[in-house]
């Protein structure tokens, strides 16, 4: 699916008017039929109490449209105009055929159904005056809450413009905004249903994420046939990041796990996961696991791919272990948390490595590799992203919700699955392991961190489903591995 900004969106439908396809008001006309479509069949609307918040611009004839549907369909529908009558000679030509709805700019009534089409895509100013009580009146509705292409208050770079329309969910045209997916917007969205309204896209800034298809094993094969993935992590104390990665490896169908092994946690992790084959090693003083070249060697020719650093810790015998491996490396990479931790002092051996790497910072992670603040990585996600893949040749998997994967050469791509109940210490193992088990079994490194990332959210949310997003547990995402991978 692809990602457009809103000049992009106004560039598809400039050119849909001016090749002679659609006029502005067959746009409008088919934004508000599609909307009012997507109502129905989510919602009853018979009988009910509706009202249409409508602004003075072409998102308020929109509303208009949907409002004359939605009426002819049976719903006791209330046209309501805040800001005035339109101001648009498109909107002004829907406003003019509301005979059977009422009209007012009274913000009051109670309603089972309310309808933002205050601004949609055409917000560059912060909400002030009759606007902002517009916002406050349909955030406090009890009703069912419907955003009109984007929730009233959200900007195009996903930023709030003082306050926003918090919808339950929302109605985008054409294409899948690019603001729809950031925060601090993402959380005003609600669920997301993109209506095609005939326009075709030339012009996108990114895809998202398409659910993956893994095709059926052949009867035989054997566990040569699905590779061997190596982890390289689970300092003394820190053995349970390394568990939840390999266990998640194993369920997402990789032939091999072999985990290196600190003597310390060794009892722990056989226990938890009999299933891995554990390379045992001494337990330094500082806690942290130290591996010689030679050791390093013998393992590189023995795996497929390999993940550093699920519970590695910051010890120094830790990071040296994870600048030798890398180094050393001669099968793709997944670097992850206390292993990307280690190289955020010199990044510039990402750039010496011969073989792909996959990284999977969180904000925090990302910010440490970047020298800035979290906060700067978050108000610019997309931003940090691509530069960072584009000048270290990696793919980073930046994660968070609508978690973003940049690729070497600059694209980008939103990630749609997942909850805030996958917000919790060890879902980014559980991640990792996925990614590490998908590269072992032939995928490439691309289509791992995007089937990777995908899956992993699917099964947060089958999870989620199941359990409430407060009680789930990253175990609980590998428990769901099975039934995210259809």
């Amino acid at each position: 699916m692809k990602v457009l900004t809103v000049s992009q969106i106004r560039a598809a439908e400039e050119n849909a008017v001016l090749n002679g396809t659609f006029s502005y008001a067959e746009l409008m006309l088919n934004a508000g039929r599609a909307a009012a479509d997507i109502i129905t069949k989510k919602y009853n609307v018979v009988a009910k109490r509706v009202a249409v918040v409508c602004g003075s611009g072409n998102n308020g004839g929109d509303g208009f449209c949907i409002a004359d549907i939605l009426s002819k369909l049976g719903a006791f529908v209330t046209v309501i105009t805040p800001l005035g009558t339109p101001k648009t000679e498109t909107a002004a030509k829907f406003f003019k055929f509301l005979p059977s709805v009422t009209v007012t700019d009274e913000l009051c009534g109670e309603y089972d159904i309310i309808i933002d089409a205050l601004f949609g895509i055409g917000l560059d100013r912060t909400i002030a005056g009759r606007a902002a009580e517009a916002v406050d009146f349909m955030n406090i509705s009890s009703g069912i809450k419907i955003a009109i292409d984007l929730p009233s208050g959200i900007m195009e770079n996903g930023k709030i413009a003082g306050k926003a329309f918090m919808a339950d969910l929302t109605i985008t045209f054409i294409a899948m905004k690019m603001a729809l997916l950031l925060p601090p917007a993402s959380d005003y969205c609600g669920d997301i249903e993109v209506a095609d309204i005939g326009v075709s896209v030339k012009d996108f800034e990114a895809l998202a994420i398409e659910a993956p298809s893994f095709k059926k094993r052949a009867k035989n094969s054997h566990k040569g046939t699905f590779g061997t993935g190596l982890i390289i992590g689970g300092s003394y104390g820190m053995c349970g990041a390394e568990i939840l990665a390999a266990k998640s490896a194993l369920r997402s169908g990789i032939g091999l796990v072999k985990s290196i092994v600190v003597d310390k946690n060794y009892s722990a992790f056989c226990s938890s996961i009999p299933e891995a084959v554990t390379v045992p090693v001494k337990t330094e003083t500082d806690g942290g696991i130290a591996l010689t070249d030679e050791q390093i060697e013998n393992l590189m020719v023995s795996c497929d791919a390999v993940l550093i650093g699920p519970g590695m810790s910051g010890s120094f015998s830790a990071k040296q272990t994870v600048v030798k491996t890398l180094n050393a490396a001669k099968v793709p990479v997944v670097l992850d948390a206390d292993g990307i931790n280690a190289i955020a002092f010199d990044i510039s051996i990402l750039r010496r490595i011969k073989v792909p790497v996959i990284i999977t910072p969180h904000p925090a992670e990302m910010a440490r590799l970047c020298g800035i603040s979290v906060s700067e990585i978050q108000n610019n996600r997309v931003k940090y992203a691509r530069n960072f893949s584009l000048v270290n040749g990696v793919i980073t998997v930046l994660k968070g919700a609508n978690t973003i994967v940049a690729a070497p050469d600059g694209s980008i791509y939103f990630n749609t699955t997942g909850n805030a109940g996958m917000a919790t210490g060890g879902s980014g193992d559980v991640l990792s392991g996925i990614i590490l088990s998908l590269l072992a079994q032939g995928f490439s490194p691309l289509n791992s961190a995007l089937y990777g990332v995908f899956v992993h959210g699917r099964a947060g949310d089958i999870a989620a489903s199941m359990l409430g997003e407060i009680s789930m547990l990253p175990s609980d995402i590998i428990a769901n591995l099975n039934k995210a991978f259809k």
